[in-house]
């Protein structure tokens, strides 16, 4: 009669155990799908921005030093998950003074592992160096323009020629005085709602810039004007420029050339720290006509410390190169900086015609 009973015993830790190990893994299953998601996709999505942030900085930095630099894009991460479930048994026979209080009837459990693979598209090949090596079109500086606190700036930035006006930001030559009060004019004219920058309604195609409510400033407009070389007359009608992107002069057009992508981040380049030994041994030359502060976009700090209050930051030749945590203005300008790569360089079919470095991550 005791063993008879024992047995049933037995039986009924069994069937609870299988009932208690179906029972968590049901609601295992419901639960995974979400947990999971609230586990992985911040923290993926905080490490693939960090990264990519980090590779932008480095092109910055391998550019001011005349070196080469690569870039892959993320195509995916796929998170596989493996489920298990688990349960046990402890059962005594014999005399139960034996093993009274010394056995847990049974145990049951759940887990699952994660194993991501995250496949990565290089960016190389012809259609990067286009990219990166023609001039951006003028519908992209807009979009950026149209968010800008500062059109000023980001004209600086876009524009290497307007007509007979030369601006060799960052190159060679020493910074155009008239240049520089064009884009004065330009940023001011801007603020104030006097200036835009539209897309004309019958061509499609072109734009122009409109004066517009310019009376009171008029001196400004007619000085702007000027220096670019549009001869035409302010009644205090609105105007409308042709802006097109062609080389040469116009008395009745500006006449632009647009910079490319590598010519902006050589310009962010600038803004480098370069450390003293490097300067010393000739590893990186010195900017030839540096840039006055108020044309700097950005200050890239170098030091041979790990910077602990960095927004983003970098290891190259032994020195420590990123944006201080406390400078709201080169923040600002790393942030346009990643913007206008990622909008230069996306391509929506890229993915299906590069090829995919897949890496399971274990």
């Amino acid at each position: 009669m005791t063993r008879a009973f024992e047995r049933e015993g037995v039986r009924g830790w069994v069937r609870t155990a299988l009932l208690v190990a179906g029972a968590l893994g049901f609601c295992g299953c419901a639960v995974i799908g979400p947990r999971s998601i609230k586990a992985g996709r911040g923290p993926y999505a905080e490490v693939i921005n960090q990264t990519a942030d980090q590779q932008i900085l480095n092109a910055i930095v391998r550019i001011r030093y005349d070196q080469t630099f690569g870039m892959i894009s993320v195509a995916s991460v796929t998170a596989g998950l493996r489920f298990r479930a688990e349960a046990g048994i402890n059962a005594g026979f014999g005399d139960a003074s034996d093993y009274a209080g010394n056995l847990t009837p049974f145990a049951a459990g759940v887990a699952y592992e994660e194993n991501p693979t995250i496949s990565y598209v290089p960016l190389s090949g012809e259609d990067f160096m286009r990219r990166m090596l023609s001039p951006v079109a003028t519908d992209q500086w807009l979009l950026l323009d149209n968010a800008s606190k500062h059109p000023g700036h980001l004209f600086d930035l876009a524009i290497a020629r307007l007509n007979e006006l030369r601006n060799p930001l960052g190159g060679d030559a020493p910074p155009s005085a008239d240049f520089g009060r064009f884009v004065e004019l330009y940023d001011r004219l801007r603020r104030a709602g006097v200036l835009d920058v539209v897309l004309g309604a019958e061509a499609g195609t072109e734009y122009f810039l409109d004066f517009h409510d310019y009376e009171d400033q008029r001196e400004s407009v007619r000085e702007m004007l000027d220096l670019a070389g549009v001869d035409v007359e302010l009644s205090g009608a609105p105007l409308l420029v042709p802006v097109r992107p062609n080389v040469g002069s116009s008395t009745s057009a500006v006449h632009v050339k647009h910079r490319s992508a590598h010519e902006v981040l050589q310009i962010f380049g600038a803004g480098a720290e370069i450390p003293p030994p490097h300067l010393e041994a000739g590893i990186v030359e010195p900017l030839r006509w540096p840039l006055p502060a108020r044309r700097r976009f950005i200050t890239i700090r170098s030091s041979e410390k790990r910077p602990h209050d960095a927004t983003v930051r970098i290891r190259f030749r032994d020195w420590w190169f990123y944006v201080d945590a406390t400078d709201t203005a080169s923040k600002r300008a790393f942030v346009f900086i990643r913007t206008f790569i990622g909008m230069r360089l996306q391509d929506p079919g890229a993915e299906t015609r590069a090829p995919v470095i897949t890496i399971p991550v274990n």
